[in-house]
């Protein structure tokens, strides 16, 4: 009878451990790159302004802005992060993200590409002060991809030091873990060129190279408000 009850409490107790480590949720964020048609623009400016106000306000939700790039205004970028993988699913297949999906889909000139990060070296997630955000799409070869984490940990622990950065987000993408997404957020243009040139990120983009599966895409926004 003792033994039994030795089990029984055993048993209780590996529930008791496992139950918190099941019930955690980790951070899930999604970037999701826009393209629409020149005529459309002004539209779908205030359709993405009026998508980005709703997601603000859904449970869950801790990050939510949209980016119109500098330079290409028909190109739009989302940043957004949720509580957990559910909560994101769930205001994706939402009957007001799918209204949304609707009222821009006359107005695009390429599908959305959207993509679905874990946090890698994040702060806590919040929207960034700007005004200006770079946006970067980091690929490279699947036998990089520790190597690529690494040189991208450096710089997570160096550009926050950097004059102007307010911001400096590695995520790495679900099921793709040699695919990479760099949030930025500078105080001014000036600070961001100088960012460019400072000595770790020429080093940094030197060791990435041999790495690379594709273009280092790097793009810069303004926040859409």
């Amino acid at each position: 009878m003792n033994a039994a009850w030795r089990v029984l409490s055993m048993l209780a107790c590996v529930v008791a451990l496992a139950a918190p480590a099941h019930a955690q949720q980790q951070v899930s964020y999604a970037v999701t790159y826009i393209e629409l048609k020149t005529p459309a623009i002004a539209d779908g400016r205030q359709a993405l302004r009026d998508y980005a106000q709703l997601g603000r306000k859904e449970k869950g939700n801790l990050r939510y802005q949209v980016f119109e790039e500098t330079g290409r205004p028909s190109r739009f970028a989302i940043i957004e992060a949720w509580v957990s993988r559910d909560a994101q699913d769930s205001h994706f297949h939402s009957p007001a993200t799918l209204r949304w999906q609707a009222r821009l889909s006359a107005w695009r000139s390429a599908p959305d590409d959207r993509r679905v990060f874990a946090p890698l070296y994040a702060g806590a997630p919040a929207n960034h002060t700007g005004p200006v955000f770079v946006m970067t799409h980091v690929d490279v070869m699947p036998p990089y991809a520790n190597g690529c984490a690494g040189l991208l940990k450096a710089m997570r622990a160096e550009t926050p030091e950097d004059p102007g950065n307010n911001g400096y987000d590695v995520l790495r993408q679900d099921h793709e873990p040699n695919h990479f997404a760099v949030a930025e957020a500078w105080s001014s243009f000036k600070d961001q060129e100088a960012h460019v040139a400072a000595t770790h990120t020429i080093l940094f983009r030197q060791k990435l190279l041999p790495m690379t599966g594709a273009l280092y895409d790097e793009r810069v926004f303004e926040e859409v408000q």
